[in-house]
């Protein structure tokens, strides 16, 4: 079961549900609230420190400190840049789980938000499943919805984009918004076309992989807002000069037609997602990037059978050069309207933080797809404000 939540975590969500105005609308102006950059990137995310029971990859999630430690799994390199890598040195016996890292932001970012990402590589490999993406508090995942920035495996051809989410959310094409991205799946229940969500393809080989790292990188810029979620990508050389130069605000109106948007036609977006925290991760194999024809139909050679994902690429370190991020920076911005709530910590509390927990090893809790959720729910947080209200009475 998702961690409990204590009283004291369920007032801050209270009072940011008091706090809280009315949700932006597509097309404004958001300030800049918070920056991740330089040496201080990584002081406010929580690493996971945990095997990954949430994919089923064949991993190790690292706490930071064994994170900080040799081989760094993170850290800032000699240009400024924040490295979240894969462990590509150490040997991995048989039957025992690669080092990895999972890293959600400590703060969660309500509808009326911007987030941006500025990198210059991202992981891949055959095996390797990155994946940059957000999921809400307050609630059970899927209840709070998640928003999948950048997603991909192997060395699949471009970025997939998805949003995930309890039943009745769909995509349908809107068209006053029109959007470069090829819909996929249209249904974001969780449990239609085995969670896939409703997913658009990015076209643009730039948006992964070797061709990204080989164009100097890119941006993303993720819109959540009442009025439909928005991503944009642009690789290097035609990242616009309202990202660029977005140093106190950004405009969402002058960024161009959008690489995906979800419209409130098939999806209101404020009863199914909550505040966003942010997540940059990196598995292997795992449910989707091991299976046999996902490797072949992502650039890596069929598995010959009794061969596997894990015995195949897990075990050898040399396989992992490619699977780091490195980013420049990740900004948020938020209209005035939109309150920046604290996130809640329940990070997960296995012990396996070294690479000493076997690969054949199943959890035996049943955390949810983020990771770090509150399980009593809005609910619990009307019921304090109700109470607090009484209590002025």
């Amino acid at each position: 079961m998702p961690a409990s939540t204590s009283l004291s975590a369920i007032a801050l969500i209270a009072a940011s549900v008091l706090n809280a105005a009315p949700a932006t609308a597509l097309g404004s102006t958001y300030d800049l609230i918070k920056t991740y950059q330089g040496d201080t990137f990584f002081n406010d995310w929580t690493y996971y420190g945990h095997y990954d029971n949430l994919t089923n990859g064949d991993t190790i999630w690292v706490n930071r400190t064994v994170g900080d430690a040799d081989p760094k799994l993170t850290y800032i390199n000699s240009g400024g840049n924040a490295i979240v890598k894969v462990d590509n040195t150490s040997t991995v016996e048989y039957n025992y789980k690669r080092n990895s890292v999972r890293l959600t932001s400590n703060d969660a970012f309500e509808i009326g938000s911007v987030w941006v990402m500025d990198a210059l590589h991202l992981p891949y490999g055959c095996s390797v499943w990155p994946a940059f993406w957000s999921t809400g508090v307050g609630a059970t995942w899927p209840a709070t919805g998640e928003i999948d920035t950048f997603e991909g495996v192997n060395n699949q051809a471009g970025n997939q984009m998805a949003l995930h989410s309890d039943e009745g959310c769909t995509l349908v094409k809107d068209s006053a918004t029109p959007f470069t991205g090829t819909a996929n799946y249209t249904n974001c229940y969780v449990e239609a076309n085995s969670n896939s969500g409703c997913t658009i393809i990015d076209g643009n080989s730039t948006s992964y992989g070797e061709d990204f790292a080989k164009a100097g990188g890119g941006v993303w810029v993720t819109e959540f807002a009442k009025d439909g979620i928005s991503i944009w990508f642009y690789s290097r050389p035609d990242v616009p000069s309202a990202v660029t130069n977005a140093n106190s605000s950004i405009d969402t109106t002058q960024l161009g037609e959008r690489t995906a948007f979800w419209s409130p036609q098939g999806c209101d977006i404020a009863s199914y997602f909550t505040p966003q925290e942010l997540i940059i991760d990196i598995t292997l194999c795992g449910d989707w990037a091991g299976q046999a024809s996902t490797l072949a139909s992502t650039g890596c050679p069929a598995l010959v059978s009794p061969a596997t994902c894990y015995t195949t690429y897990v075990l050898t370190s040399s396989n992992y050069d490619n699977a780091y991020f490195e980013i420049d920076y990740i900004k948020v911005y938020s209209t005035s309207s939109a309150t920046n709530a604290s996130a809640v910590s329940a990070t997960a509390t296995g012990t396996h933080a070294t690479s000493t927990s076997k690969a054949t090893e199943t959890s035996t809790s049943a955390t949810s797809g983020a990771g770090r959720q509150v399980s009593q729910g809005w609910l619990c947080g009307l019921a304090i404000i109700g109470a607090l209200a009484f209590a002025l009475l």
